[in-house]
């Protein structure tokens, strides 16, 4: 598979899946989306996104143009926090670092 073939289905697969998840939120059904589904996808998303944030002249902004709300964000902050074992003292030391690393 070429690279822009590779990068196309790339495109399509994220499109479905988010479309997915418009319409389980839309309907008021969240569990339509499996948990191990959103666990797979959501863990390949923040290595992703925290290797193409290293080394940037500007911080990558995390939600382009859907951007999620306070309690959306906090809720999941927190939900990573408590995964990685990480405490209100870890987060300062590393919200302080520039936004290019």
């Amino acid at each position: 598979m070429s690279a822009s073939a590779a990068k196309d289905d790339i495109a399509r697969s994220g499109a479905a899946f988010c479309a997915a998840v418009d319409a389980a939120l839309n309907s008021g059904k969240p569990d339509a989306i499996s948990d191990a589904e959103l666990q797979r996808v959501l863990a390949a998303a923040v290595r992703l996104y925290a290797a193409k944030s290293e080394d940037r002249a500007q911080e990558l902004a995390p939600f382009g143009e859907r951007p999620v709300n306070a309690t959306e964000a906090v809720t999941a902050i927190c939900a990573f926090m408590r995964a990685a074992d990480l405490n209100f003292f870890d987060l300062q030391m590393w919200y302080r670092r520039a936004p290019n690393g």
